[in-house]
């Protein structure tokens, strides 16, 4: 009874849920570990170069670790400063999008009656003083994250110089052994050329910004930096605030220019620079995206979001490289 077929199916359905809802559960501890062992893939080939130059291994993961760290603690401290900033100034926008509003009611009556709540909901005070509360209260979790992230990217650097040697004792066959480092060249591949993409994405949309200027570029290149790691639709939300903005700075030329400038930053980026120089590593269904997108940003919040498509493509990779498994590679395949 226990070796049919359907009590087999149904064990292992009861055990996917039992391993989801420990996922959910254990969220403030995984979310951290997961960026760590991300960050420790992409520079783990700095690592490896260093010591190729002979740098002693602790001092070419103190190197690694200190740059990474260094450029996050950079870009943070710009994005506190302008975010300070602009929620001091918001106000000001408020006002100018109120007398927008009440122009269009005066010039549109037919439309009066949506209009007056719409400029109601627009006072962001108490909502800004609810968040800045929480953003505060939230900051002893973000150090303790901080501190895991920090020390599981040490301890997972450490780890891999000796990581290929621990396969080959535990598993012995050199096949296999042949499908891991496959699978972790092209984890560390994509991760790569994904994260310079976003960087380079970030940068352009800054400048492009600040020519324009348009407030606070530093921002928006930042929030365009992370959203670019969302295929499809993560450009997209990343050009409403700084489209929005423009406008309301600008008026119509700023909003045009804005706009045409994010549309022509995506399709250059997004068609043609990106597709080449991934291959078909992205050869996602659009489904696929949108439902690991949903998956798990349930399961781990924001971050979960952010590391969807990364997780599914390294999913999809490892699926992809043992023959046993390519047809379900081909399922989440376009």
């Amino acid at each position: 009874m226990l070796d049919s077929p359907t009590t087999r199916f149904l064990i292992s359905c009861a055990s996917i849920v039992i391993i989801i809802a420990g996922v959910k559960i254990a969220q403030p501890i995984i979310v951290p570990v997961l960026i760590a062992f991300f960050l420790a893939l992409l520079t783990n080939p700095g690592v490896a170069l260093l010591r190729r130059l002979r740098v002693p291994l602790g001092l070419s993961i103190t190197l690694m670790v200190g740059l990474v760290f260094t450029f996050f603690y950079g870009v943070g401290s710009i994005v506190a400063a302008s975010s300070g900033d602009f929620i001091n100034n918001f106000p000001t926008y408020t006002v100018q999008v109120e007398k927008w509003l009440t122009t269009l009611r005066e010039s549109a009556p037919w439309i009066t009656n949506d209009v007056q709540q719409y400029i109601e909901e627009l006072r962001p005070t108490e909502r800004l003083l609810s968040f800045a509360g929480t953003l505060f209260s939230s900051i002893g979790s973000f150090l303790t994250a901080i501190v895991l992230v920090l020390f599981t990217l040490i301890f997972s650097l450490y780890e891999a110089q000796s990581a290929a040697k621990k396969v080959t004792f535990a598993l012995g066959d050199d096949l296999t052994i042949n499908y891991v480092k496959r699978f972790s060249k092209l984890v560390q591949r994509y991760l790569l050329i994904k994260t310079l993409i976003s960087i380079a994405t970030g940068l352009i949309v800054g400048i492009f910004l600040w020519l324009l200027g348009v407030d606070y570029p530093v921002i928006w290149g930042t929030l365009a930096f992370l959203m670019n790691f969302v295929p499809n639709i993560g450009s997209m939300l990343a050009a409403i605030p700084p489209v929005l903005l423009a406008s309301i700075q600008l008026g119509l030329p700023g909003f045009l220019i804005s706009l045409t400038g994010f549309v022509g930053i995506n399709m250059v980026i997004g068609n043609f620079i990106e597709p080449k120089l991934m291959g078909r590593t992205l050869d996602i269904s659009p489904l696929i995206v949108f439902l690991s997108l949903v998956f798990w940003g349930w399961i781990l919040g924001p971050v979960g979001m952010l590391l969807a498509i990364p997780l599914t493509v390294v999913i999809k990779i490892g699926l992809e490289i043992h023959p046993d498994t390519q047809w379900a590679a081909k399922l989440l395949s376009q």
